[in-house]
């Protein structure tokens, strides 16, 4: 799984290079190409809800995405990385021969590929409908020196399903901002833990800002 989403961080990294130099296309060429990718970046908060939320609380998060647009079918796709900042709550419990070690999240990692499809459009302003699949790691480390002895893995992983609505504002100067909700599905599940079943729904409201 760690090898997963190190490969999908030197995919996504690859295409904003490409964006990048596409970025330096003529103002002239823009008019006539709109179907050029372009990087976005954003934030907002992560809301845990179910078994998670007893252990991490609300957190703000970071986004960066590069989105590529297919005009011509009224949609767009998006490879995304959100970094989740969290606020532990409790400490997740490990079980080892009968004893219960407390472990700590350091980091959420979000990887995503979506589908946005444009419902509404108006000037340059749209209504999105978003659905996305990718690999959610909750990267955890223990808290005394005996757990650090009984932790063989250093992340909880899970598949991650994310629908979302969004609304996007486009400006003169072909900047972007979007208003987004999204949702989160991630049934995470802690081996060997007290509590070996963290699935959760999470909302994430967000702001993201095209330059």
């Amino acid at each position: 799984m760690k090898t997963i989403v190190i490969c999908i961080i030197a995919l996504f990294l690859s295409l904003c290079c490409l964006a990048q130099s596409n970025s330096g296309t003529s103002s002239d060429q823009l008019v006539i190409n709109q179907n050029i990718p372009y990087i976005k970046i954003g934030a907002g908060y992560w809301m845990p809800t179910g078994s998670l939320s007893n252990y991490l609380n609300n957190s703000p998060f970071f986004e960066l995405g590069i989105v590529i647009p297919d005009d011509s079918y009224s949609r767009s796709f998006e490879l995304g990385i959100q970094l989740v900042v969290p606020q532990q709550q409790e400490f997740f419990l490990l079980r080892d021969n009968n004893e219960d070690f407390e472990i700590e999240a350091t980091t959420v990692l979000n990887t995503y590929l979506k589908l946005n499809k444009y419902i509404w459009e108006k000037d340059r302003n749209r209504l999105e409908l978003n659905f996305g699949l990718g690999i959610s790691s909750i990267f955890v480390d223990p808290v005394t020196r005996a757990g650090d002895e009984v932790l063989d893995y250093d992340s909880i992983n899970s598949f991650l399903v994310t629908p979302g609505l969004s609304y996007t504002f486009s400006f003169d100067d072909k900047s972007i901002v979007q208003l987004a909700l999204d949702m989160h599905y991630t049934p995470f599940k802690m081996e060997r833990g007290t509590t070996k079943d963290l699935g959760s729904f999470s909302l994430l409201p967000k702001i993201s800002y095209r330059f």
